[in-house]
């Protein structure tokens, strides 16, 4: 029944001119591998943008339009896989955050080609979360102790990330506190916690 559901919404959106993202393609057809959830995406619905193109449109950056980003994984949070950051053909980066730590990716992905799906927003990041994500980087702790302001940046808050297949690490599993979702009005980025997890 869910089947037959799909292939008939498939088919109106494809006579309505309706076409998948690439991202889509790949999913269903290439076997790439969805973290967290990744619902279907069809162009012109669903835009597929470059980090750069994130940066040029500022009236997407309000937290409340969903586009698909895509370029390559240039850093990933080296303790559990819970970030990544997305750099464009150009050199532009983006950093991905995992909405509500609800899933992980592998913290091998480095130089992969990778899509995500969610809404990009800017954020006040405090002191303790950016040494937090540069611990997670792997920075020296000299370059951790110069931290001493807190960064309001541009954010990726991703629903889903696709990677292609092979090679890959399993995902860390996620730790008894990671396990439950923020109370109400709490930032959706992962807070800093004693000794750097």
């Amino acid at each position: 029944m869910r089947t037959a559901l799909l292939a008939t919404v498939a088919t109106a959106l494809l006579a309505a001119g309706c076409t998948p993202t690439r991202a889509k393609y790949l999913g269903d057809y290439h076997e790439w591998t969805a973290y967290g959830t990744w619902p279907d995406t069809w162009k012109y619905i669903d835009p597929e943008v470059t980090p750069a193109e994130i940066v040029a449109h500022p009236e997407w950056c309000n937290g409340e339009t969903r586009v698909v980003l895509e370029g390559t994984v240039s850093e990933v949070c080296r303790t559990m896989g819970c970030w990544l950051e997305v750099e464009g053909k150009d050199g532009t980066r983006i950093l991905v955050m995992n909405r509500d730590h609800a899933f992980f990716v592998p913290r091998n992905a480095y130089g992969r080609r990778v899509f995500a799906i969610g809404w990009p927003r800017y954020e006040e990041h405090s002191v303790e979360l950016v040494k937090h994500l540069a611990a997670d980087a792997g920075k020296s702790q000299a370059e951790i102790d110069a931290i001493s302001e807190p960064s309001k940046r541009l954010v990726f808050i991703a629903d889903g990330v696709l990677l292609p297949t092979g090679g890959l690490e399993p995902p860390v599993k996620p730790l008894p506190a990671e396990t439950t979702a923020p109370a109400a009005g709490e930032s959706m980025t992962p807070a800093a916690s004693e000794g750097g997890q």
